[in-house]
């Protein structure tokens, strides 16, 4: 079912009024690296641990992870709106700079406030896009104010809803 370009412009604003962090999924297959930005990522399961993320239908980014088989979300420190950016224009090419080929093999952006890294376990149609359930192999986070994103801007939490500077969560070989 195909709705009107207004009507998609007045979901768009609906939904934009739910306030989501912002990710970037990153994946690269052999010497092809690919990322978009996103804020449709969830976690789904904790027995095993799987996440889902949306991906539109003709991006470079689905195609290489379902080349790769694996992918990572990095999710965004509040000083990190440049690297959202960079990630969020359609057809441009791989911005540099940001990321490195982490010692797993991910493709990881610098800096992240998290770091969870995916095995693709199913890929399902929905609509325009793929949602992607990866099951985490392994994943790390530290402290900070994560970037927000309302109503098409982005911005920030509370001093008082952070995560206290210096916890460090899930560090690789942490044992878990």
């Amino acid at each position: 079912m195909t709705h009107d370009p207004r009507l998609r412009l007045d979901f768009r604003e609906v939904v934009g009024a739910f306030a989501t962090g912002v990710t970037v999924v990153t994946t690269r297959f052999g010497d092809t690296h690919a990322g978009m930005t996103l804020n449709s990522f969830t976690s789904v399961s904790l027995d095993p641990l799987l996440v889902l993320v949306s991906l539109a239908h003709g991006t470079r980014t689905l195609e290489i992870v379902r080349r790769s088989e694996k992918y990572a979300v990095n999710v965004l420190h509040r000083r990190q709106r440049d690297v959202a950016l960079a990630f969020a224009k359609p057809g441009a090419p791989f911005p540099p700079g940001h990321t490195i080929v982490d010692p797993a093999g991910y493709l990881a952006v610098m800096h992240a406030l998290a770091i969870l890294r995916c095995q693709v376990v199913g890929v399902h149609v929905a609509g325009d896009h793929d949602l992607v359930v990866g099951e985490v192999v392994d994943f790390e986070g530290s402290g900070g104010e994560p970037l927000i994103f309302h109503r098409g801007a982005f911005g920030g939490l509370d001093e008082d809803a952070l995560v206290p500077s210096g916890r460090v969560i899930g560090i690789a070989g942490s044992g878990w």
